[in-house]
């Protein structure tokens, strides 16, 4: 049975359980339930069935990357882009003023969109567009004046300040709803989440790669292995995978790093796993009980290490291979 197959049909902890020990089934089900906390958060149906436990994830997962140094992996979620697109006109277009301020859980869970929040934007849009919209609000009785203002009646293409709102609704249909100032009336609702473009890797490459150096050296338990040697790539690393600088990284000895060999033979153990739960993993069939192996061991001499590198790659793989996390916003 190819690897793929296997985690399909068993969910991604009893496809790779090796060993039944009750020690290294204690840091397996640590590690998951990060990762069930970052899968709860990244999708709307899952968010409904996840409502009881929301708090937990929120909480906890701050409390994890805060003491773990990678904060600031886990504020990089759509909602913090300023472009927006608006998926369902093309009459104008959006840009926040002001991303919102995620300096705790709470916030976080607000620009994640289980709670309602609202920002600043601005509307570019064509005056004729404009006019259009305006006489259509007048015509169905709204009372929207026919007029603006002097500053912006003359210019071809208007740039008009608006806020921009959230409403959670218990996650059965969060919407946005973006008004015009001085003109209450004149409302656009967005019945689904808006979106952005997606971060270059290149543009956080210096912050990833000193977070994969401090853990590799804070965190790793194997506090005499010696430094990995550059070596090629391995064959389940996605061709033209956005994340290849991270694995040229930890395997070619590029950008200025040079990582443990526990670290690497973390690393080998975890991230076909981070694939193969995007079924990205490549090359065909994977050997199971290889995959298996791995991952016990690396449980067993690198559990810190190995529950950090999941939290971690699983970041990094929602913000450059997925939707992001959250609601509200979502990757182009």
């Amino acid at each position: 049975m190819s690897i793929t197959q296997d985690y399909a049909s068993t969910g991604w902890l009893q496809a790779f359980m090796g060993i039944q020990d009750p020690t290294l089934q204690q840091h397996r089900l640590f590690t998951k339930k990060h990762l069930d906390w970052l899968d709860s958060l990244s999708s709307l149906t899952t968010i409904r069935e996840k409502a009881d436990s929301l708090d937990d994830a929120l909480s906890g997962l701050w409390a994890y990357c805060e003491k773990n140094g990678i904060l600031w992996c886990l504020k990089q979620i759509p909602a913090s882009n300023v472009d927006w697109v608006l998926p369902s006109t093309e009459d104008f277009t959006v840009q926040c003023h002001t991303p919102p301020e995620i300096d705790n859980p709470q916030q976080w869970g607000a620009a994640l969109g289980i709670r309602d929040w609202q920002t600043r934007v601005t509307m570019r849009i064509l005056r004729s567009d404009f006019a259009t919209w305006q006489r259509t609000s007048a015509r169905v009785g709204s009372g929207a004046p026919v007029g603006f203002t002097m500053a912006t009646s003359e210019a071809n293409m208007m740039e008009l300040d608006c806020t921009a709102y959230w409403t959670a609704n218990q996650w059965v249909d969060g919407a946005w709803k973006i008004e015009i100032d001085g003109q209450p009336h004149m409302k656009f609702e967005v019945e689904e989440a808006i979106q952005v473009v997606r971060p270059e890797v290149e543009a956080s490459l210096e912050a990833i790669i000193m977070a994969i150096a401090d853990a590799d050296s804070k965190l790793r338990a194997s506090k005499t292995s010696s430094i990995a040697f550059p070596t090629s790539f391995p064959a389940w690393i996605p061709s033209g995978d956005r994340l290849v600088p991270l694995h040229e990284a930890v395997y070619g000895g590029k950008h200025e790093v040079s990582v443990s060999r526990a670290f690497q033979s973390t690393w080998d153990a975890v991230w076909p796993i981070l694939y193969c739960r995007r079924k990205k993993l490549v090359r065909g069939h994977c050997e199971m009980k290889l995959i298996r192996s791995q991952l016990d061991q690396a449980f067993q001499t690198e559990p810190t290490l190995t529950t950090w590198m999941f939290v971690f790659g699983e970041l990094l793989c929602q913000t450059y291979l997925g939707d992001g996390l959250g609601i509200c916003a979502k990757y182009q």
